[in-house]
């Protein structure tokens, strides 16, 4: 239905990036809200006493070529 918000879950979510780098993963997040595309991040600690951490960020299908078009700058 227009203007309804789905809830993301792992049915009708698909990965937009893996990052390791937290000021990456925090630009695409202002990026994606500034935007209103609803997403998801799932971040696994780094193993072993690693400080790094992954960051999967996931958006819902329908958005998944809307949110890779808006995070191409990103990376420029």
């Amino acid at each position: 239905m227009k203007g309804e918000k789905q809830m993301i879950t792992i049915f009708n979510r698909k990965q937009l990036i893996i990052t390791y780098d937290i000021t990456i993963q925090s630009k695409i997040r202002d990026v994606l809200a500034a935007n209103n595309v609803d997403y998801t991040i799932n971040p696994i600690m780094g193993l072993y006493g690693s400080p790094q951490a992954e960051y999967k960020i996931y958006v819902h299908k329908k958005d998944y070529e809307q949110a890779c078009y808006l995070i191409k700058d990103v990376f420029r």
